[in-house]
């Protein structure tokens, strides 16, 4: 057996481990969690609105920021978030051709209000937060259907706009992943 002062530097004695040596090795930052999950966001929107239509029938637009909106103030409550946040809902006013500020209103009352009722859904079963996520999402399309019906004078085609919750809600395994992959896995906000 070599002495201890023979070891390698990058050895480390079992009984010198020090106080993090039980704890995560790397620190989670914002382009992990926040900046990379965006330009995915992103880019699945730009690719969901291409003209391709499949037996003639056009693919619903899922509206991929609010997935963030459920996820970020669940993982963790940050500043960067709502502003991450407030540009993917701007780019969404000027990409789907809404009013400015439309979707950016309505995915920040998402965020606000799930930083508020997060300590009740943080540790839920998936069956809880699924629900969750679902009734967030009757309540986003419903405040989307009335801001936009008071703001143009109509009615929008409610089937549209199932369509679109539907679409929306085919995507949740990736709040789910979200949620399993950075939720604790930063050892400092634990």
């Amino acid at each position: 057996m070599k002495p201890l002062m023979k070891r390698g530097l990058f050895e480390r004695s079992p009984l010198n481990r020090g106080m993090r040596g039980g704890m995560a090795s790397r620190i989670i930052g914002p382009w992990d969690w926040i900046l990379a999950p965006a330009l995915i966001s992103l880019a699945a929107t730009i690719v969901l609105a291409t003209a391709f239509q499949p037996l003639g029938l056009y693919l619903p637009e899922p509206v991929t920021p609010l997935l963030l909106a459920f996820a970020w103030p669940l993982i963790r409550p940050s500043y960067i978030a709502p502003f991450v946040l407030g540009g993917l809902g701007i780019f969404l006013d000027f990409f789907w051709g809404a009013p400015l500020g439309f979707w950016t209103l309505n995915l920040m009352l998402v965020y606000a209000v799930l930083v508020f009722a997060r300590t009740y859904i943080i540790g839920q079963d998936w069956l809880v937060v699924f629900g969750v996520f679902l009734l967030t999402e009757l309540v986003f399309f419903g405040l989307c259907t009335v801001v936009m019906s008071i703001d143009t004078g109509s009615v929008p085609r409610l089937f549209g706009v199932f369509e679109q919750a539907f679409a929306t809600t085919l995507f949740f395994p990736a709040v789910w992943y979200l949620m399993e992959k950075y939720l604790h896995a930063d050892v400092r906000f634990q």
